[in-house]
């Protein structure tokens, strides 16, 4: 194979020991890069995440999308953990592997052997990478935590949201919080691996969805640890016509978000045909915020007489700020995503020309993987176990003793 046809990535065996997304999805990235991810599972139900729409009612579909999108690429391979010989594999992969990723509870490293203690010893070299709901340490360490609960709410993010503090709270999407995380996971894998490219050892590194909730909202936290005072929010705040959403002719929905409205209102105004409001006395100097509810019907009659095709022909060059509110149907038909090759074609047998969701960023002259369906159930188990010694009559022991899975 020429450097040219080579992945980053391809020479970097993964054990991907971890449940749901967060954890997971930052092996779902390296494994676009060429790693050879080994998804470990528990035998017969295996990760929790691939019985995620049932049990959070979320909409089924022909295809179980929440495996699809974390689960592509990987190789899977069910182990009995509770097993010593369970054990004894784990061992035998871990010491072939780099990279070590699990985000089990941290009772639950303890009782199937996946502390640091436990994995680390085998291989000087490996990167032990911890993904937790509330981090390492402290009075939450233990708790079991998702990224609605440790992201989303405790980070102050589920309030602020908000309109008023009297408004309803709105619960984050499936994995909202997750990938995000799992790309600090990434980054922190990857930095680590620099790192051993310096000192030929291998570390821990981890990270945590409170702490990922924490930057995400860290501009409000910053305000609050500044000593900042925040306005009484009792009632919403009053919508301001340059950081409004505007509905269309045909039932569609705009944001405008003008930052800079000096420079944006007037090209604004131009597009919509409508420079007599650049020069209307209401909306002179201060009269921009005194009279900003008449500004902002103005701006609603206008949105309001073109459907959104109309309004993305006047805006998208005039250089004012605004976005298309999208509904998640919206996006497979939307060009930038597949130019930008944000979505990309899924190989799977079972529903060809189905597309799914890129790692969210590239890197010049370093190619991906064509992203391929996510494993059955110890899919991989026997190949897997052929790489690191186990004869065809041990697998079908092991099989017959239910340390190992197959369907």
């Amino acid at each position: 194979m020429s450097n040219s046809d080579k992945y980053l990535l391809q020479d970097i065996r993964v054990i991907d020991a971890a449940s749901f997304i967060a954890g997971p999805a930052a092996a779902t990235i390296m494994s676009d890069y060429g790693a050879d991810v080994i998804k470990i599972e528990p035998p017969e139900v295996g990760d929790s995440l691939r019985w995620l729409i049932p049990r959070a009612g979320l909409p089924e579909g022909v295809e179980n999308y929440c495996w699809q999108l974390t689960g592509r690429n990987k190789r899977s391979i069910s182990i009995n953990l509770k097993d010593p010989e369970g054990q004894e594999i784990l061992i035998k992969l871990v010491k072939s592997a780099d990279v070590f990723i699990t985000n089990m509870p941290f009772p639950l490293r303890e009782k199937l052997g996946l502390r640091p203690e436990d994995i680390c010893p085998h291989n000087d070299r490996l990167i032990y990478a911890s993904m937790s709901g509330y981090g390492e340490t402290g009075p939450d360490k233990n708790r079991t935590a998702y990224d609605s609960t440790a992201w989303w709410a405790r980070s102050g993010l589920m309030d602020y949201v908000r309109p008023s503090s009297i408004s309803e709270h709105a619960w984050s999407t499936p994995g909202m919080g997750d990938h995000p995380t799992a790309s600090a996971l990434f980054g922190a894998i990857m930095t680590a691996l620099y790192r051993r490219e310096k000192t030929g050892k291998g570390t821990q590194v981890s990270t945590s969805l409170l702490a990922n909730g924490a930057w995400s909202n860290g501009v409000y936290l910053q305000a609050a640890l500044m000593g900042v005072e925040f306005p009484d929010r009792s009632d919403p705040p009053p919508k301001h016509p340059f950081g409004s959403i505007y509905k269309t002719k045909d039932n569609a929905f705009v944001s405008l978000n003008m930052v800079n409205a000096a420079n944006e209102w007037p090209k604004l105004a131009s597009s919509l045909n409508r420079k007599d409001l650049i020069e209307d006395e209401r909306f002179q100097k201060g009269g921009l915020l005194t009279n900003m509810e008449e500004l902002r019907d103005e701006l609603t009659k206008e949105f309001a007489s073109r459907d959104l095709e109309e309004v993305n022909l006047a805006l998208r060059e005039s250089g004012a700020t605004f976005g298309v509110i999208s509904k998640a149907e919206d996006i497979k038909n939307d060009k930038q995503f597949h130019e930008t090759e944000t979505l990309v074609e899924l190989k799977h047998e079972g529903m060809p020309g189905v597309f799914t969701i890129n790692s969210p960023f590239n890197i010049k002259d370093e190619k991906k993987k064509s992203p391929y369906r996510a494993p059955r159930i110890g899919e991989h188990s026997k190949e897997i176990l052929e790489d690191i010694g186990i004869s065809e009559e041990q697998q079908i022991t092991l099989k017959e003793k239910g340390t190992i899975y197959w369907e």
